[in-house]
């Protein structure tokens, strides 16, 4: 069993320590090394068993010092790549020169190590190797020379790693391969291309095996599956049933070619496949949840969990499926997000479901990047504030001048910003939010949304709008920069119709504290009026333009008490 390991320079790991004990999963976004941490495994095991032959214990190899052995880019089957230097991290085989040590000098290689460490019969092993890059086709691989080697080899000689890449398809026919094609293949990411020949070998070498695939087969979909067909044809001919007729009859069933299924029977078909022809100590899956319903990705990861405790096989599996970590302990997971750690409660597990849920690639961006998320219920809401703070000269401009982060509410629910919120401490744990609520939710009490690092804000008036009422502030906006006839006439009969519309008090002094405004939707009544009367065409996401046109005298001091929090929370 694996149970930690190292990478340091390769792909896009500089140097990072992974603790997979026992069965786990990895999961987090895509581009953060999931798959990739597979393929390391997979080329460790390539390449020690590539050294092995060459140079082990029974090659025959005289070589009294630890050399290395060649591994062309034909063999290594691994992962497919166009040039060998794809496995180091960007690109650069030598050290930088700020990575030489003392007596050291440029163009030195830069050595590419894979340290495994597991545990097994015979007790705790550890075993590193290292790859020197050569020539675009071509690379060394080697021990660590402070590798005990032969006690180690002992130890692990039966342990067997199979990687299955994501299902991608299967072709419509398919002949017998040999298993070093079949390797070839799978480093192709083209597993499905071999699913004919895995259902052939289970059946011919493990009729017994071959029985349990079928009964799970059944079980799952319903269908019938026949044994696969070779002898005397130019391809391999696999054949179901969809369904199984009363009383175990199936003649008046038709037979169909497995290409004929749909993709998540033929997912199920491909993993189960892999279980039974390829008995492993370590399997790893990369997206096995992938074409599944979320019903289906449970029955098929409990399955396989069953499967592998019979068969005392260590699974790692890469993931994106919310099932799969509701299904999981903390401790068997292993979280991408912000950077590769094991989860150690079920508040982080969680947090990492909810972050799969609700997290775009730009949340996850701009939340390394941010000081804080700000969230409201609307871009509307947004571009207010953001004038509000020029207008006044507030150092809160120096959140909106940097592509802020913020998230629309967009009129849902505020425990909504919440649970995104808590998302976002998967990726960011000490991140800072300020949540602005409107009259909407007056009445929702503090607990339902209150959350460590999260802000909360209500705007006394019923919501950011109703601070654009003040009458001479909405005047100047119509009038323009160069006021003529016309538009102070439009802007005397938007005066007109405020007069009408509101209390006495409220239209002499705006910037007091009015239940009028605490209570009335200025954005579907007071303001659209306006505008009409005045014949000013003006969307509500434009209403940040009569912000632009406010003097600072006109802007209530409650603006600038939200401005001085936020401010202070995101800075």
């Amino acid at each position: 069993m694996i149970e930690q390991v190292t990478l340091r320079y390769f792909k896009r790991f500089r140097e990072e320590i992974f603790n997979v004990s026992e069965s786990v999963i990895l999961v987090g976004p895509n581009n953060t090394g999931k798959t990739t941490l597979l393929q390391a495994i997979a080329v460790w095991d390539l390449a020690l068993r590539r050294w092995i032959a060459e140079r082990g214990p029974e090659s025959g190899s005289k070589a009294r010092k630890r050399t290395g052995v060649a591994i062309t880019r034909q063999a290594f089957t691994s992962i497919p790549l166009r040039e060998m230097n794809l496995l180091w991290t960007d690109r650069s085989t030598a050290l930088y020169k700020e990575e030489l040590k003392e007596g050291q000098n440029l163009g030195t290689p830069r050595l590419l190590e894979i340290e495994v460490k597991g545990k097994g019969a015979k007790g705790d092993w550890s075993l590193s190797l290292e790859f020197t890059y050569r020539y675009p086709d071509l690379i060394h691989v080697r021990p660590a020379e402070e590798t005990p080697v032969e006690p180690i080899l002992e130890t692990i000689r039966n342990t067997q790693v199979v990687h299955v890449p994501p299902f991608s398809g299967i072709g419509a026919e398919e002949t017998h391969y040999d298993r070093a094609y079949q390797d070839l293949l799978i480093g192709q990411g083209k597993p499905g291309d071999i699913l004919r020949n895995l259902l052939l070998e289970v059946n011919r070498e493990n009729p017994e095996e071959w029985k349990q695939l079928c009964k799970e087969i059944e079980e799952m979909f319903g269908y019938r599956l026949l044994p696969p067909v070779y002898e005397g044809r130019p391809f391999i001919v696999c054949e179901y049933q969809p369904g199984v007729s009363n009383k175990g009859r199936s003649r008046s069933l038709p037979k169909l070619d497995i290409s004929c299924a749909g993709s998540g029977f033929l997912q199920v078909l491909m993993l189960l496949g892999f279980f039974y022809a390829r008995p492993a100590s370590i399997l790893l899956l990369d997206e096995p949840d992938a074409h599944l319903h979320v019903i289906l990705q449970k029955q098929v990861y409990d399955r396989l969990r069953e499967i592998a405790r019979r068969r005392g096989c260590q699974l790692l599996i890469a993931t994106h499926s919310e099932v799969l970590v509701d299904g999981t302990s903390p401790e068997k997971i292993v979280s991408f997000f912000e950077h590769p750690h094991k989860l150690m409660a079920d508040f982080e597990r969680e947090q990492v479901r909810e972050a799969l849920k609700r997290l775009t690639s730009q949340d996850l961006l701009m939340a390394e990047q941010a000081p804080g998320v700000l969230y409201v219920e609307g871009e509307t809401d947004l571009n207010l504030l953001r004038e509000w703070a020029r207008v006044l000269e507030h150092p809160a401009c120096h959140f909106f001048a940097q592509s802020p982060f913020w998230h629309n509410n967009q009129g849902r629910h505020p425990r909504e910003a919440k649970s995104h919120f808590f998302a976002l401490q998967a990726v960011k744990p000490d991140i800072h939010g300020v949540l602005v609520l409107d009259g909407d939710h007056r009445q929702l009490s503090e607990h339902e949304v209150l959350a460590d690092g999260l802000t909360i804000m209500r705007w006394r008036r019923y919501e950011a709008e109703s601070y654009l009422v003040h009458p001479e502030a909405l005047a100047r906006f119509v009038r323009g920069a160069m006021p003529d006839l016309f538009t102070m006439d439009s802007a005397e009969r938007g005066l007109d119709y405020l007069k009408n519309q509101l209390p006495p008090a409220v239209y002499r002094d705006p910037l007091a504290d009015h239940d009028y405004l605490n209570a009335t939707p200025a954005s579907k009544t007071l303001l659209p009026g306006f505008f009409e009367a005045a014949g000013v065409p003006l969307t509500k996401n434009e209403y940040y333009q009569v912000v632009a046109q406010m003097l600072p005298e006109e802007i209530p001091d409650e603006v600038r008490e939200k401005l001085d929090v936020m401010s202070e929370a995101l800075k």
